[in-house]
């Protein structure tokens, strides 16, 4: 029933069409002297092939009406599966945060424990910047939390990860040039740190026996951060693909160093905080990375 009063609802024009067109023959045949059995007989006429119409209508509708039912059970279905897939993708990235997390635990008890060995504490510092990555990838990917928006100083933060790198800095023999200028910029100091210790660990990587310059100056209404090394530099055309997810290449190939993770978590941090990363590199010569962080 409620099918038919929406079938006719949804034909109303059609019919209330019908109607006046009868009226109309009605006024003609009346005003014309029409014999009453000439008028039924043409009311009849148009009344079957209005019926007609409306069988065939009607048809149409139920073959509507049944694709549309299918539709929305597909809908359904696809909705059941979507959410089935993002619990099962919560549950994994759950899962591999938790273990990370708890791989930190042994790598600290390692490190003390090989205080005296240079050696062993160059790799387990390796191993501990490889999990440090791969808990930041996972707290990006799942969108953890809102940003902590504050007024970050700039010499600090870097002042803390080249603390932090002192030992690579040490054993790659590589020169810091670290220039402090007073600077402030105005995002969120966690991932900002991040960001810069994915390049500053890469410019570490490829800059054995050389200088890095770390800088900051202000242009326009940014700071910008710039972290410069003397080391192989990037070929033309790994420039812009340098940022892709798992893309090492022509260098990574040669050093057999490189995920392929740490500049495309650096460039996904980048988007997250409406920073700009721009690269310039020669071969042989180096490469310097700008970070532009707008006030």
């Amino acid at each position: 029933m409620n099918k038919l009063l929406y079938f006719l609802k949804k034909n109303l024009n059609s019919i209330l069409f019908f109607i006046s067109i009868h009226a109309i023959y009605f006024i003609v045949c009346y005003l014309n002297n029409v014999d009453i059995r000439v008028f039924i007989q043409g009311f009849e006429i148009c009344l079957i092939v209005f019926f007609i119409y409306l069988v065939i209508k009607y048809f149409d509708f139920q073959k509507e009406l049944s694709n549309e039912e299918k539709i929305e059970e597909l809908e359904k279905q696809i909705e059941s599966m979507r959410n089935d897939y993002i619990s099962w993708q919560k549950d994994i990235q759950e899962y591999f945060s938790m273990w990370v997390h708890q791989i930190k635990t042994p790598i600290t008890c390692l490190e003390i424990l090989t205080e005296d060995n240079k050696e062993m504490k160059m790799q387990l510092k390796s191993i501990d910047n490889y999990t440090n990555m791969a808990i930041n990838y996972l707290k990006l990917n799942l969108h953890e939390k809102d940003m902590d928006i504050s007024v970050v100083d700039v010499d600090n933060l870097l002042n803390m990860l080249i603390k932090k790198y002192s030992l690579l800095f040490i054993n790659s023999h590589i020169r810091l040039d670290f220039r402090k200028n007073g600077l402030k910029c105005i995002t969120d100091s966690k991932w900002l740190s991040v960001l810069l210790e994915q390049i500053l660990s890469n410019a570490i990587k490829y800059s054995e026996n050389s200088q890095i310059i770390v800088d900051s100056f202000k242009k326009d209404n940014s700071i910008v951060i710039l972290i410069e090394d003397y080391g192989i530099g990037i070929p033309e055309e790994d420039i812009n693909r340098i940022f892709d997810k798992g893309y090492s290449g022509f260098n990574g190939r040669l050093k057999q160093k490189s995920s392929g993770l740490g500049l495309y978590l650096a460039k996904s941090i980048a988007d997250k905080l409406e920073i700009t990363l721009k690269v310039d590199s020669t071969v042989g010569q180096g490469s310097k990375f700008y970070i532009i962080v707008n006030n």
